[in-house]
């Protein structure tokens, strides 16, 4: 891909706890945000979403902020000016094998792709509460399909039984189980698989030095992300972990701390 050379950096954004916070009832992100992102793309600047979701579970809200591009689940699917440059799939056999074990221990899942993600019931109590409470996508969600479906990460629900750890030690090798705040679901992507990945993967595509790299997240999963570019900033109430990361902190999403920040950086 040619050389971006009159861009002035790239910014990335994780999505839950820095562009929405969920859990706090706030869905869309606040009309500040929304300048921010505006005006660091008329200052020069590519803006890209990476997040631990698919594509298919950002709300048109988020589609709607006119970012440059994605990074989802996990890094393993790149958009940039709505040209895809990867799509690492998990493989077909370990999908079905995943949903035929779940379907002997009663675990219900979430397969995430793309264009659909997949759902092991109807939206009962399990799923269907995890699917309000992240504002997931209703449109974008099938409870039956046939033939090969494209999967790039899972979410597995906690059922409460030795079932659960069954899963987490017969995939442990190739998989890691990240656990979520309401701490009765977990994230499960494979190994090697980080927001680092696919910005170093999206980096060198465009040929764009590191030290032109900034990155907004909170969690966890934000941490590689961090070790990765110049410029981590952590969103105020940010996992204790990522914060030994980061470059700077700032305030949380209720209090525009995407805006704050990046005023006082100067970048907007």
């Amino acid at each position: 891909m040619e050389t971006l050379k009159d861009i002035k950096g790239i910014v990335f954004f994780d999505v839950d706890g820095t562009l929405v916070d969920c859990w706090k009832g706030i869905e869309k992100p606040t009309e500040k945000t929304k300048e921010a992102i505006r005006r660091l793309k008329e200052n020069g600047y590519l803006t890209l979403i990476a997040t631990g979701r698919p594509m298919s579970f950002l709300s048109d809200e988020l589609k709607e902020l006119g970012v440059s591009g994605y990074i989802t689940s996990n890094g393993t699917y790149i958009e940039l000016n709505n040209k895809v440059i990867l799509n690492e799939e998990v493989k077909q056999e370990i999908v079905d094998d995943i949903i035929d074990f779940c379907g002997k221990e009663k675990i219900d899942y979430i397969l995430e792709g793309q264009a659909y993600s997949y759902i092991s019931t109807k939206l009962d109590d399990r799923v269907g509460t995890l699917v309000r409470t992240f504002s997931l996508p209703i449109e974008k969600i099938q409870d039956s399909w046939e033939g090969p479906i494209s999967v790039n990460k899972l979410i597995v629900i906690d059922n409460g039984t030795e079932s659960f750890q069954k899963i987490c030690e017969k995939y442990k090798d190739d998989f890691i189980f990240m656990q979520h705040p309401g701490k009765n679901s977990y994230d499960m992507y494979r190994k090697g698989y980080t927001k680092a990945y696919g910005i170093e993967a999206l980096l060198k595509a465009i040929d764009i030095p590191k030290e032109k790299t900034y990155a907004f997240g909170d969690g966890e999963n934000d941490i590689e992300m961090f070790e990765l570019v110049q410029y981590g900033i952590a969103m105020g109430g940010s996992h204790e972990n990522l914060l030994k990361q980061a470059y700077k902190t700032t305030d949380d999403v209720a209090n525009d701390g995407i805006y704050n920040a990046l005023v006082e950086m100067k970048l907007i």
